[in-house]
């Protein structure tokens, strides 16, 4: 089961229901939720916006009003919020209360047990996108066309996942809000049209923000087929995983954050654990994997990488690699907020207007994720301090309060840059464990340059 961003609130004061639910731990972990006995104490819950509550299940035994009263208090506050009705006596329900004026979402009669409650919130929170839902957009195809650019979200041409016909409406940029539409939703897609604007070296295809939700679902279904499948080669897993975590980074830094951008964004590292897990069978050398695979996508590669360095570290429970994960695909959230138009991180660094900004850049990607509210500390930090080093000669940089998560994102995103620079050659290699990995701790060091050095399995 995937679980999702948030939690849910159970407001019950029904002691056998109540104990039946935490008696499914497993399912508690997937789908975690608060429970109160009360609404003053279910009150308190959601004035902390860091319980980031997505779903509330109201019991009608809480008050004398069978719930009423709860649920005005409630969507007094937090319109938007869904608030399930459980009755365990449903027919001491007054029946004014069952229609859907009323305000809740449903009423679950005598729910049995907690797989009942996590059904609606796997209801509720799934993707709800349909492909005969396909339908072209409105925009001539062939012409230059003034389109707002924050509402369209490029995926890299080279991994664009090919179907029969166009389940979407593709755009090539031209420059600031300037398209060219090449495709409708529905056209015939064929490996000619993407080798053509390949060889007039177009780099990215662009997608309406609306329609790469639909993308990503497209994506992360291949890619988790993929995984299951014994016959697909590690690296051929490995680009499909890469790619799903490309298109949600984009995503997420061109429309921000939302809890169901974090929902996919926990797919993405659930798949990115269960490679890294195909890889630790296969003891492949990450220097020999890396070669095989492009880590084109700074964001998702740095996510990828930042779990395979933590786990080596030591860090092998999934919830605490998906937390350095997560760490990884927002880490430079700020920069790309400061200037969205630019793609890579090293373009910044090519005029002084753009170290500028890339200086300011870990500190406005904290504050974003802390004005958010909700994430745990430790990823804010990460994203703060992901530019300082616990040694080196670099006095500006240096700090020794420093953690461990920190460094393995540092480190994650010196590599990936490496590795992903045009002026590339093997020899870098060598400058990079040499020079670069001792400005790291001890254990990072010796973790990464294990890495790099393992032998191929015979």
């Amino acid at each position: 089961m995937e679980s999702f961003y948030g939690k849910a609130l159970i407001i019950d004061n029904n002691h056998k229901f109540l104990e039946e639910i935490k008696d499914h731990s497993g399912l508690m972990d997937a789908y975690p939720c608060m429970l109160a006995r009360s609404f003053s104490e279910a009150n308190s819950i959601l004035k902390q916006p860091k319980h980031r509550i997505r779903v509330v299940f109201l019991s009608s035994s809480i008050g004398e009003s069978h719930g009423m009263s709860e649920l005005k208090l409630i969507k007094e506050s937090r319109p938007q919020l869904p608030v399930i009705l459980v009755s365990h006596a449903p027919e001491k329900l007054p029946a004014e209360m069952k229609g859907p004026e009323v305000g809740f979402l449903k009423i679950l009669e005598k729910p049995s047990s907690f797989r009942v409650i996590v059904s609606e919130i796997v209801e509720l929170f799934k993707a709800r996108d349909l492909w005969k839902d396909v339908q072209a957009s409105s925009e001539e195809k062939d012409v230059e066309l003034t389109l707002a650019d924050e509402g369209y979200i490029p995926t890299l041409l080279a991994d664009y996942v090919l179907t029969p016909k166009s389940f979407f409406n593709v755009f090539i940029k031209l420059g600031p809000s300037k398209f060219i539409k090449i495709l409708n939703a529905g056209d015939v897609l064929q490996q000619d049209l993407i080798e053509k604007y390949a060889r007039k070296n177009v780099k990215y295809l662009y997608i309406s923000a609306e329609e790469q939700k639909k993308y990503i679902n497209l994506c992360e279904e291949v890619s988790r087929k993929l995984l299951a499948r014994a016959d697909v080669s590690l690296e051929h897993k490995a680009k499909n995983v890469a790619n799903l975590g490309a298109n949600i980074s984009q995503n997420l830094i061109h429309t921000g954050i939302s809890a169901e951008k974090l929902d996919t964004a926990n797919k993405f590292l659930n798949q990115s654990i269960s490679l890294m897990r195909s890889m630790r069978i296969e003891n492949a050398s990450l220097k020999s994997f890396l070669e095989n695979i492009e880590l084109k996508e700074h964001p998702s590669s740095v996510s990828f990488l930042a779990g395979i360095i933590a786990n080596e570290v030591g860090f092998e429970s999934s919830k605490i690699i998906k937390l350095v994960g997560f760490a990884g695909l927002v880490h430079d959230i700020g920069l790309y907020e400061l200037d969205p138009t630019q793609l890579h991180e090293a373009a910044y660094l090519k005029t002084p207007e753009g170290r500028e900004i890339f200086d300011q850049h870990a500190r406005r990607g904290a504050e974003i994720l802390r004005s958010n509210g909700g994430f745990d500390e430790v990823v804010c930090l990460t994203v703060e301090q992901h530019h300082l080093r616990r040694r080196g000669s670099d006095s500006t940089k240096r700090t020794s309060n420093i953690n461990l998560t920190t460094e393995i994102i540092g480190v994650a995103d010196e590599l990936q840059n490496m590795l992903s620079a045009d002026d590339f050659t093997p020899e870098r290699f060598d400058h990079f464990k040499m020079f670069i990995l001792p400005d790291f701790s001890p254990q990072i060091e010796k973790a990464v340059t294990k890495l790099l050095a393992r032998p191929e399995k015979r």
